[in-house]
């Protein structure tokens, strides 16, 4: 009789660590939200409240996933502020709606592309231009496994990407795509022999 296996179903979507912080985010919210309600300000100096809000909120999350990197992987990565961007979200809508998607940055595939984060979201990454890389579902799904080939991963330009997405590539993704490229020479080792 075969054994079913049991796969295990993740209780955070974003992580323990951000479940776990997800009140203080939300008082800190609170708290902005109070403070306009309460006092009657003109439309600039709203939504330059607004902004730092914003910005206090990704300040938190970008500390929130360094210190998660740091303690799982033991690397540190500087703090990136970057706060969500209206423009950012409306163009990727509307290049959505249109299907006039981005091109694959290994591969050139354009009929349809995806946002793949580079610091992934359950790590606390940024929702940034500069933390995604645009490829097509493929190279999405074998990027996020770290399956991609020697050459497909050389042809990604993370000099381009934030500097914190540029080191969680290097320390992190590069060195769990080496240890494939290791276990596919030592198979191939083994079949010559």
């Amino acid at each position: 009789m075969a054994k079913l296996k049991v796969i295990k179903k993740n209780k955070y979507l974003y992580g323990k660590f951000y479940h776990n912080t997800f009140e203080f985010r939300k008082a800190l919210h609170d708290l902005f939200s109070s403070f306009i309600k309460k006092h009657n300000l003109d439309l600039k100096t709203h939504n330059n409240l607004i902004d730092l809000r914003n910005r206090t909120v990704a300040l938190l999350n970008s500390w929130i996933g360094s210190k998660k990197l740091e303690t799982k992987f033991g690397i540190k990565i500087p703090l990136q502020t970057t706060t969500p961007s209206i423009k950012n979200f409306l163009e990727k809508q509307a290049r959505s709606y249109s299907n006039n998607y981005k091109p694959c940055e290994i591969c050139g595939e354009k009929r349809i592309t995806h946002y793949c984060h580079i610091i992934p979201k359950n790590v606390s990454g940024p929702s940034d231009e500069k933390n995604y890389l645009y490829l097509c579902p493929l190279h999405h799904h074998l990027f996020d496994h770290n399956r991609l080939d020697k050459k497909e991963w050389e042809i990604i330009d993370f000099s381009v990407k934030l500097e914190a997405s540029q080191e969680y590539a290097k320390r992190v993704r590069l060195v769990r795509q080496q240890r494939f490229w290791q276990s596919i020479k030592n198979e191939r080792s083994v079949n010559k022999s």
